[in-house]
């Protein structure tokens, strides 16, 4: 086994992890309960329809919540392979890259709630359909939004699976906070398969709970605890390079 010091640049991006963490719940929990999430009726194209007119405003402020989200994906996956390039530079930047192609497919998926707001917003679609077929395309670009998330969520539990195993190949964190990261993206990711493959998601519609609740935690730790000196094996395969190899 081999031990190294974390050098400043880890340290740092530890920091900056937590706090992202921390700042995409934050987002998050806005966007499903007091943003868009809030005015999407369940199984009501009309009352649907009707809210998010009556709460443009809010709607709108829905949409930049899930942009910054995304944005701050992107932060979140160089932080953490800045962090865990020691432990395993090629793993670490496969993570990474899934964790872009994640916020890139969620970030094209908010164009289905731009869509939304032009077809109950401008002129010219009120005289090319009537108010049913307003309020069922407006349905359909929202069914899309939620398909487009899904697919967002596989590539995200992916790179967080790979991500969870470096640290708790790392002992940077507390082996038992990594393993339960490792668990709750797996649970996602099934989760996440599942909604495509069965009509009734047999994982359920909360499996993203146990991942949320590990980001909380995760991002508490590394703000105000940070990452200690970590110890792993000096070899290791094509995916696993040495320590500042």
């Amino acid at each position: 086994m081999a031990s190294f010091a974390i050098d400043r640049s880890q340290r740092m991006a530890a920091t900056v992890a937590g706090a992202l963490y921390l700042l995409l719940m934050a987002c998050g929990v806005f966007g499903e309960f007091g943003g868009r999430g809030s005015l999407i009726i369940e199984n009501d194209p009309a009352k649907t329809a009707a809210a998010i007119r009556g709460h443009l405003t809010l709607f709108r402020f829905g949409i930049v919540s899930d942009l910054v989200a995304f944005a701050g994906d992107i932060g979140i996956a160089v932080a953490l392979y800045v962090l865990l390039r020691p432990v395993g530079r090629n793993l670490a930047l496969l993570a990474a890259f899934w964790r872009v192609a994640e916020a890139a497919v969620l970030g094209v998926i908010t164009l289905n709630s731009f869509t939304m707001l032009l077809l109950l917003t401008d002129g010219r679609y009120a005289t090319a359909f009537s108010s049913q077929q307003l309020q069922s395309l407006v349905w359909l670009f929202n069914d899309m939004h939620d398909t487009g998330y899904n697919i967002g969520l596989i590539f995200l539990s992916l790179g967080c699976i790979v991500f969870s195993w470096l640290l708790l190949k790392s002992c940077y964190v507390p082996r038992l906070l990594a393993g339960f990261g490792l668990l709750g993206y797996a649970v996602m990711l099934i989760g996440a398969i599942a909604t495509i493959v069965w009509l009734d998601n047999p994982v359920g519609a909360n499996f993203d709970t146990l991942a949320g609740l590990y980001e909380i935690i995760i991002g508490l730790w590394l703000l105000l605890f940070g990452v200690r000196g970590g110890w792993f094996p000096e070899s290791g395969d094509a995916f696993n390079d040495k320590a500042h190899g």
